[in-house]
């Protein structure tokens, strides 16, 4: 499955603010609880993109197999 170029971005962008998070983990508790909010977020957009494609949990996914 070909990745979007939204679907791309979100992922750059959770995985930016992943790092970040880990940065400010033992340094500076808001500025981690802060990224790691935002990775978060962009981590759910990601998702939802991702299951609007058709992606794994999807209804149509349970009616390509049959059943034994």
């Amino acid at each position: 499955m070909a990745l979007n170029n939204q679907m791309k971005e979100l992922l750059d962008m959770a995985t930016l603010t992943y790092l970040m998070a880990k940065r400010y983990e033992y340094v500076d508790p808001q500025k981690h609880m802060y990224y790691y909010q935002l990775h978060f977020q962009y981590v759910m957009q990601l998702e939802q993109q991702y299951m609007m494609m058709g992606g794994i949990g999807s209804p149509d996914q349970y009616n390509q197999y049959p059943i034994y």
